[in-house]
């Protein structure tokens, strides 16, 4: 328990619990922001650990009086004790963690593009304006310098662009050269490669499976969806070009998923998800629109139509795992295991961009001003991004229930709006997320008891 002084002579007694609760279809959730307990509370134990992180036992009390009999609130109120004593509730904030490891390195292969989408983040850097592939030599020269300074056990190289399969020899190479390097080391390599899919022949699908590249192909929904923005720089569309590769990918088994970009035009997360399993694929996924496109940027009302469906897809009960939503995939296995999210990415310490010329970026998507170069030989770890922001220092995420989930979001799109916090609708989609997930492992835990029961 905790003392909350309110002034010099006099102090309340509050319970030491994070605990977000909430109703869903009739049934109440209670879950606890730290250690991550998921409950089915009876009603007043819900209503006691609503206040108990704020208010003393007398005070709830008499906000429930009209409700609950005060003798059925102080068991409820030891019950929470009780559960705080047993370790079923957190007492104490998770220790705050190390500096995450500098292991993921993205290469941009390429610079251009064979495309020309219209919303593209990229349109207007400098660096994408022309082909601008990286050679051999620089190649050799940005592995070189992540080898020197890479940290841990484990690597991951992302094959980037621009378009990176403008510049096939060069990715192959990259690939064979740090399959070498990780052998020679012990380390655990993981590699992943984002393409607009224009480019996937049979023979480069099956290179891609032999060395375990796992592919990313972005495709924005439906042919009619998709082809709103993501055309050739003829204007011409591309996914007649794209839809066919995308078979293949299937045909010769390589590790695949499609993610989509999702616009003003198409605000249907479900209707997105279908369009994209429509092609044959498992794993697909998707991100709102970070762009200055009119066209394509949400708006306020665009974010509540999009919230308002993104709320009702993830609640919507599935049949199996596999049509499970991928980011609620991912929420699930981290509530299960305790992995918790302290940062919403690692740009800038863990994982930096080397661009064709060698110069380093803190983040893929953020390519205004470099803030390093291979020639300069330092670690990202003796940079000192200003990106890489803990959750816990950040003071709008320092509160959430879901921070642990979310680790702040994603940087660009928040510069995208001009601010360094995460944009509250993004907020808002990730906690509807969080929930979902919740109710997900706690209605599977109900079924498995009864099972068990029987």
């Amino acid at each position: 328990m905790t003392m909350t002084h309110t002034d010099s002579s006099s102090a309340v007694l509050t319970l030491p619990i994070e605990v977000h609760v909430f109703e869903h279809l009739g049934t109440t959730y209670a879950f606890d922001a730290r250690n991550f307990t998921i409950l089915r509370p009876r009603p007043v134990l819900a209503q006691v650990l609503r206040r108990a992180a704020t208010a003393p036992l007398d005070v709830i009390e008499s906000e429930l009086a009209e409700s609950f009999d005060p003798l059925d609130v102080r068991q409820a109120y030891l019950e929470a004790m009780d559960l705080l004593d047993n370790g079923t509730l957190s007492s104490t904030p998770p220790a705050r963690p190390r500096r995450p490891p500098f292991s993921h390195l993205v290469v941009m292969l390429a610079g251009g593009c064979n495309m020309g989408c219209t919303y593209c983040f990229e349109k207007d850097v400098p660096i994408y304006q022309e082909k601008n592939l990286m050679t051999r030599e620089r190649a050799d020269e940005v592995l070189d310098w992540f080898f020197r300074h890479q940290e841990g056990d484990s690597a991951h190289i992302q094959l980037y662009g621009g378009e990176p399969m403008l510049n096939w020899p060069i990715l192959q190479h990259v690939v064979e050269r740090a399959e070498a390097w990780a052998t020679d080391n012990e380390k655990t390599l993981t590699k992943y490669l984002i393409t607009n899919g224009t480019l996937l022949v049979r023979d480069r699908i099956r290179w891609l499976r032999d060395h375990a590249v796992t592919i990313q192909v972005s495709v924005d929904g439906d042919e009619g969806t998709h082809d709103v923005f993501r055309v050739f720089k003829n204007g011409k569309g591309t996914i007649d070009n794209i839809k066919g590769h995308i078979r293949e990918l299937g045909e010769e088994g390589a590790d695949f998923n499609l993610r989509a970009v999702v616009t003003r035009q198409r605000k249907d997360p479900a209707a997105i998800v279908e369009g994209l399993r429509s092609y044959g694929a498992d794993q697909v996924s998707f991100e709102v629109v970070a762009t200055d496109s009119p066209a394509a940027r949400f708006t306020e009302a665009d974010w509540a139509e999009f919230n308002a469906g993104y709320d009702e897809f993830v609640h919507n009960p599935q049949e199996s795992w596999s049509l499970l939503p991928d980011d609620m995939k991912s929420v699930i296995i981290k509530i299960c295991s305790g992995q918790k999210v302290f940062y919403g990415c690692g740009a800038g310490i863990s994982e930096v961009t080397v661009s064709p010329d060698g110069s380093i970026y803190e983040c893929q998507r953020i390519y205004r001003t470099p803030y390093s170069s291979i020639f300069e030989d330092t670690s990202p770890t003796d940079l000192g991004s200003a990106l890489l922001t803990m959750v816990d220092d950040r003071p709008v995420c320092r509160d959430c229930w879901a921070r642990y989930l979310c680790g702040g979001g994603c940087m660009h799109q928040s510069h995208t709006e001009g601010t360094e916090d995460p944009l509250p609708e993004y907020c808002t989609m990730k906690r509807n997320l969080v929930e979902a997930s919740v109710i997900a492992i706690g209605d599977l835990r109900s079924r498995l008891i009864e099972a068990e029961g029987r």
